[in-house]
């Protein structure tokens, strides 16, 4: 994979636990969400625990597979059905850093039956006394929303409020009939991920996996109503060949889904390895730090996405210069918070006489301030925030008799020196044009830019 990188650059390899604690700190974010790791997954079901575990997930790992879904149960069987086998799996996951979530096929004929198994996997200890990292139940026999209540809110009391849990759904783009009965605003009032079975393969109608996955992702949310909900896709492996695992991969990119894994038929093939492997080109390195960066960014209102803008869209380059100093440059009543009293134009002015704005047009209109910007301009942008900050000390501005302009550049003048980590972006395929940022991305960078200059 390549990089954008420009000024200080610290290696962002692995999960990156150091720094988002730093950034956590800095910017009231939460540390990196337990349950799910960055990267890909793959699912296991009941009848297909590995003979020879070490060798298993050696060749996952090897594959960069972070996230190994084990089913533990089902409506019919006990609430643990392999214990031997888990624990096992367990021990030897977590030893390649691999995060183990385990699921169940919940027919919710009796909920609090069904949601007895999960609790036990989830309180379940191997001989080691190494725990599963979520669980996810995998609704999709009955959808009625009192079962669906009953059998939620039966896990959420027994294992808390902060126990990640992943609600396993048809895509909304399925055609079966449960489909239209899915209550996706209970799902994410109990879950912090939902996962759609995103399998394009069908008997009845060809299917295109781009366009299927990424209506996926784009409905969810719609149907959801909540723009900063994490999405996690499920990719079809039922007899899917690398094309169009790639061409899943791809939209899962451009939707911007924070996370994706392959369902295999049974056990999965050397060929669907090999395509998940190339995970890393798709997503960005720590996108789910990007999420929680995003969904502080609109808690805070420092992001207002315009109506019914979907976050994987370009964000204007107008609103990532007022984006830009309001997350980096706070001081409370002293900078409007309000676009329509801060607005493009002026944020655009400020950064100017700053000497962070060297290159925009002479004679810069609407046009300018409308078009989307790359990952390349923002980061230079910011960058160009961190030199700006030495010729800034030497102002001696007074704050009591000061215009609001003037206390900007005050503001900005009092950083303490922090190291400055930018992130890491997949550049995409060679050849490709540059990528315009999206509201996810730009969230990302001035965050990391907020936690530097603070």
């Amino acid at each position: 994979m390549k990089y954008l990188n420009r000024g200080l650059v610290a290696l962002l390899g692995g999960i990156l636990v150091t720094f988002y604690s730093q950034t956590a700190h800095c910017s009231n974010i939460q540390a990196v969400p337990s349950g799910l790791a960055d990267g890909p997954g793959v699912w296991l079901n009941m009848w297909n625990y590995p003979s020879d575990p070490e060798s298993y997930c050696l060749k996952l790992h090897a594959s960069g597979i972070r996230n190994l879904f084990v089913q533990t149960s089902r409506s019919n069987t006990d609430p643990i059905c392999n214990p031997a086998g888990l624990g096992s799996l367990l021990e030897t996951a977590h030893r390649y850093k691999m995060r183990v979530i385990a699921w169940s096929f919940a027919e919710l004929r009796n909920p609090s039956a069904d949601a007895g198994k999960l609790i036990a996997a989830a309180r379940f200890l191997s001989p080691k006394g190494e725990r599963v990292d979520a669980i996810a139940p995998n609704l999709e026999k009955d959808l009625s929303a009192n079962k669906v209540q009953a059998y939620s809110q039966s896990l959420r009391d027994a294992l808390g409020e902060n126990y990640p849990m992943i609600a396993v759904v048809y895509s909304p783009l399925n055609h079966a009939p449960q489909v239209a009965s899915i209550p996706w605003k209970m799902l994410d009032k109990y879950y912090n991920v939902i996962a759609p079975m995103n399998y394009w393969n069908s008997k009845y109608e060809k299917i295109e996996p781009y366009d299927y996955t990424l209506q996926t992702i784009k409905k969810i949310r719609s149907l959801v109503g909540r723009s900063d909900v994490e999405i996690h896709v499920i990719g079809d492996g039922m007899g899917t060949h690398g094309d169009s695992i790639k061409l899943f991969l791809a939209a899962c990119r451009t939707g911007a889904a924070t996370s994706a894994s392959l369902y295999p038929n049974q056990k999965i093939t050397e060929e669907q390895l090999n395509s998940i492997s190339q995970y890393p080109d798709y997503f960005v390195v720590n996108s789910r730090f990007r999420l929680a960066a995003y969904r502080q960014m609109v808690k805070r209102g420092s992001l207002v996405l315009p109506e019914k803008t979907d976050p994987a869209d370009a964000i204007r380059r107008g609103e990532f210069f007022c984006l830009l100093l309001r997350q980096l440059h706070p001081a409370a009543g002293e900078l409007p918070s309000d676009s329509a009293d801060f607005g493009q134009s002026e944020a655009m002015n400020l950064l100017t006489k700053v000497g962070v704005l060297r290159n925009q047009p002479s004679d810069p209109g609407e046009g300018y301030l409308a078009q989307s910007i790359t990952a390349k301009e923002a980061l230079d942008l910011v960058a160009s925030t961190l030199e700006a900050k030495e010729r800034l000390k030497q102002h001696s501005l007074s704050k009591a008799n000061a215009t609001r302009q003037n206390r900007l550049l005050s503001n900005i003048s009092r950083k303490a020196e922090r190291l400055f980590v930018q992130p890491a972006f997949a550049e995409g395929a060679p050849g490709n044009a540059p990528q315009p940022l999206s509201y996810l991305d730009a969230a990302q960078i001035v965050v990391q830019a907020s936690a530097g200059l603070k």
